[in-house]
């Protein structure tokens, strides 16, 4: 692995992120839904910690999972993915770049979180945001690697990243859905968001999500080299 290839691939992303409004649009979106109804709620005991924690998930499960599937899906479309290995670019190379983009962009848009409101603990915080764009990330390769155009990505990573973005809201409402949401590493980001502390059954269910989608990644890595 050459560390200038994946320096340049990075500028490259950035510069091709400012060009996909969509994309980047999603950076921004969840964290000004947060601004706007803290401002509205700010009246309400409590209010604000709870649209962070919220919002917060939603912004560290939806966007990489939208964002890796559609920058992945739409050079695998328009074959510059095939041009950038002929150039001496491994795929490897390329997802790295391409991971590494979107986790610091939304760490960076997701930190903005932090002016919103009092939050119990800002590390956990943090961690919770980086541990759970990781995660979300490695799902939207795994759809970007999966689907070869944009349209069929998008058709699968929207819902996917809903259901997952979703899940710790609806859980606040109903037993069977907290039970659900439990089980996958967007609930248990959205416990530790909300400042409540870690348990080991919820770091086994952060990790168990992190090595399933690693394993699916490993093998739709090695089809896509063929395949390339």
């Amino acid at each position: 692995m050459r560390i200038q290839n994946v320096g340049a691939l990075f500028i490259k992303q950035g510069k091709d992120c400012i060009k996909n409004a969509p994309v980047l649009l999603l950076f921004f979106i969840y964290p000004m839904v947060a601004l706007i109804m803290t401002q509205a709620m700010k009246d309400q005991a409590g209010s604000g910690e709870l649209f962070i924690s919220i919002f917060a998930t939603m912004h560290a499960v939806f966007t990489p999972i939208v964002a890796a599937s559609s920058f992945i899906a739409e050079e695998r479309e328009k074959n510059t993915l095939r041009v950038l290995i002929m150039s001496n670019v491994t795929l490897k190379e390329y997802l790295l770049s391409v991971g590494g983009f979107i986790i610091l962009a939304n760490l960076l848009t997701g930190c903005s979180f932090l002016l919103y409101g009092p939050i119990k603990s800002i590390s956990l915080f943090i961690l919770a945001l980086g541990a759970g764009s990781l995660i979300s990330i490695i799902l939207g390769i795994c759809i970007g690697l999966f689907l070869k155009n944009a349209a069929a990505a998008n058709g699968i990573a929207v819902p996917i990243g809903i259901l997952f973005a979703f899940l710790p809201m609806l859980a606040n409402f109903n037993e069977k859905i907290a039970a659900v949401a439990d089980l996958t590493y967007a609930g248990q980001l959205s416990r530790l968001m909300a400042g409540k502390e870690m348990i080991p059954s919820g770091i086994a269910v952060i990790a168990a999500n992190l090595i399933i989608l690693s394993l699916i990644s490993g093998l739709l890595y090695k089809r896509s080299i063929s395949e390339e």
